[in-house]
């Protein structure tokens, strides 16, 4: 009689751990559709007071991973407002320097900056040598 007590105790007390694990999900989905629903907006100012409103009502929830995201956009506040107007990111910087990165490797040693330029051209530029050079890939 009492190990059954027990343990109906503690079936009880897991199916109010699963149900505030279910509501703690269900809440995170919430905030992450309401958090695209912002970065989909335009306007700055709009975009702005939303995030901000966001983060704070994020803040005062119990769904930990959440804040850390909410910390995260307050970090980077600026910079996610003004991509919500531009839509660019830094990804073509970043494939410009991986080129410059693989010219310094295939330059190996040279140091002067206009043969660096001509090697940075030649992986740029992915020219066939194949008409002129049948030992070429």
């Amino acid at each position: 009689m009492r190990q059954e007590l027990r343990r109906k105790r503690l079936l009880r007390r897991s199916d109010l751990e699963l149900n505030d694990v279910a509501e703690r999900t269900a809440r995170a989905w919430l905030y992450r559709e309401q958090l695209r629903e912002i970065l989909e907006r335009k306007q700055i100012h709009v975009v702005s007071e939303m995030l901000q409103q966001w983060c704070t009502n994020v803040m005062r929830s119990k769904v930990e991973p959440m804040k850390d995201v909410a910390r995260l956009i307050r970090r980077h506040f600026d910079g996610i407002v003004a991509w919500t107007q531009t839509r660019q990111t830094n990804g073509f910087i970043e494939a410009i320097n991986g080129l410059f990165q693989a010219a310094k490797r295939k330059a190996r040693g040279y140091t002067r900056f206009k043969t660096m330029r001509t090697v940075l051209f030649l992986i740029a530029g992915k020219l066939d040598f194949s008409a002129f050079n049948s030992h070429a890939r």
